[in-house]
């Protein structure tokens, strides 16, 4: 380490382990699927390795290796580490907060002065589309702006000028990592014709996106079982008609057991997208699991943020995507966890290999629900 993002994980593909870096504790314990070994050769790494604590993964440790790595002065890190009684990756962070940003104590913006200016000559930029990379590639493309640029290469056909209406069209690359960004117009060309270094430009970006999201919701049906050790679960179902006094008490479960990091994002978080184009990274935001009742018992909801619509071939990626998470992913977690009522532990499933099982649009699992309610009546 440091590697990108894609590196790591497509190295822990590659060793047959199922799980993403953000979930691969490096405090292991023998009751973990994997252990992680961390080895290394230098005394900054070691003492690193020494500072490490029970929640920290190796998604973190990677990225303060990305930050560390452009350090010269060793020496004095090592020293501040040993002087401090820090014990986890954020508190080294924040031992040295004027290089990660998040953790300073004042706003701090990367950006250049100018002296004795005569007014600032600024021209609209419309952002057709923004690109998210690692810190090490964003610090690439902007140590370099004008060479080439894969990135850049991809997408120059969305980049011009608008002569008639004064204004640019361009790409914005941000640093998913710390937040600045790169404003960019190729004019046809493979590499950046025109750029601007734009401070705190993930900030920006989504909030952009907030104000400007439609909900997309989907449905499916949960099944909630007592849990009852060493018996069969076929046979401690409830029902779910009976469970739905403890809506919120559900919700507030599945908020607990959620990790940190994707209460922000949900499912997204873990969301790896196909190529430089995906249209799910782009217009997805966030997909958050949580229970409602309707038609009088408890059902399975995914409420998705979106910008503008997906075409038929992305909603029908995306969907199996939330499938494959509730089944084998985010979904399969929640159900290996116990929730206490005074009833005794339930688990809550928001899959079941059923042939009735579906995960549909609201609208159709709430018509195909009403015809059934009809049919029986």
């Amino acid at each position: 380490m440091p590697k990108s993002n894609n590196e790591l994980n497509a190295d822990l593909k590659k060793a047959g382990i199922d799980i993403p870096a953000e979930k691969l504790k490096l405090r292991s314990s023998p009751k973990d699927k994997y252990l992680v070994g961390l080895y290394t050769n230098n005394p900054l790494d070691d003492l690193i390795i020494d500072r490490l604590c029970n929640n920290d993964n190796l998604f973190e440790l990677n990225n303060l290796c990305g930050v560390l790595d452009n350090v010269t002065d060793h020496d004095t890190i090592v020293k501040t580490i040993l002087i401090s009684d820090v014990r986890c990756i954020n508190g080294i962070k924040k031992l040295f907060a004027d290089r990660f940003i998040e953790f300073s104590d004042k706003l701090v913006l990367n950006t250049f002065l100018e002296t004795k200016l005569t007014g600032f000559d600024v021209k609209r930029c419309i952002i057709e589309k923004a690109i998210a990379v690692r810190h090490k590639k964003f610090e690439d493309i902007s140590r370099f702006p004008f060479s080439h640029e894969p990135l850049i290469a991809a997408n120059k056909d969305i980049m011009y000028f608008d002569r008639k209406g004064n204004k640019y069209h361009c790409i914005l690359i941000y640093d998913i990592d710390y937040g600045d960004g790169i404003v960019i117009e190729a004019e046809g060309n493979d590499y950046a014709q025109y750029a601007q270094y734009v401070p705190q430009a993930k900030t920006i970006y989504e909030q952009y996106r907030a104000t400007h999201l439609n909900e997309l919701r989907f449905c499916c049906p949960i099944e909630i079982y007592q849990h009852i050790k060493d018996y069969p679960k076929d046979n401690c179902i409830l029902d779910n008609a009976d469970m739905v006094g403890y809506v919120d008490d559900i919700n507030s479960f599945i908020r607990e057991n959620d990790l940190p990091a994707e209460h922000e994002r949900g499912l997204m978080l873990w969301y790896h997208p196909e190529g430089p184009d995906d249209e799910i990274t782009e217009k997805v935001y966030s997909a958050h699991c949580t229970v409602e009742v309707i038609n009088g018992e408890l059902t399975g909801v995914i409420t998705a943020k979106i910008i503008g619509e997906l075409s038929d071939e992305s909603m029908e990626r995306f969907t199996d995507y939330c499938v494959g998470q509730l089944s084998d992913g985010w979904g399969e977690s929640l159900e290996q966890k116990y929730m206490r009522t005074e009833n005794g532990e339930i688990n809550i499933s928001f899959w079941s290999d059923d042939e009735a099982w579906a995960l549909v649009p609201e609208d159709e699992y709430l018509s195909d629900n009403t015809q059934d309610m009809e049919m029986s009546m």
